[in-house]
């Protein structure tokens, strides 16, 4: 066979083609098995995110629920402890001759909604249908609001800062 016979030079070409045939199919295989890798490396360290903030979370649920607990038992206990430092006949009889005026009833209630009282309002000197009890009531429904919203929000900014924190890779 000569260098100038065309089997000689089809045979060359056939065999250079399935060499570079060969060796693009070998490095297409380790490129998808270093994908393959890389991937499940990924989703090894997703898991480990997700398990390190569903502990950060269940953390911060147990706190915030033994917080509500706190802030109930306390204003609980406010109440208990009230009841047991007064005779309520005394609380009655002071609290039905105390009428509140209509002016500062207007003030709270502007108060609460987070508006302006009316000028009418403000010169409404006529006792109210309020009565101390009533006030003190409210009083101890919105300081208990406030507390637990106060509490929540502090839950939820550790929060945040912690799944922050467990987020960031290892």
């Amino acid at each position: 066979m000569s260098l100038l016979d065309p089997r000689f030079w089809g045979g060359a070409l056939l065999a250079l083609g399935l060499a570079f045939g060969l060796g693009y199919g070998t490095g297409d295989l380790h490129r998808l098995q270093i994908e393959r890798s890389h991937a499940l490396q990924a989703k090894v360290v997703a898991a480990q995110t997700e398990v390190r903030q569903a502990t950060v979370t269940a953390q911060v649920s147990d706190r915030t629920a033994q917080a509500q607990a706190r802030i109930q038992t306390v204003f609980r206990d406010r109440i208990v402890y009230r009841d047991r430092e007064v005779p309520h006949e005394i609380v009655v009889h002071d609290d039905a001759a105390c009428r509140i005026p209509g002016r500062f009833v207007g003030m709270w209630n502007s108060a609460n909604r987070a508006g302006l009282p009316s000028a009418a309002g403000l010169l409404d000197e006529t006792a109210s249908g309020v009565v101390l009890s009533d006030v003190e009531a409210q009083h101890e429904r919105e300081a208990e609001a406030f507390h637990s919203n106060a509490q929540q929000l502090k839950d939820l900014q550790d929060w945040v800062i912690q799944q922050q924190e467990a987020a960031k890779p290892q």
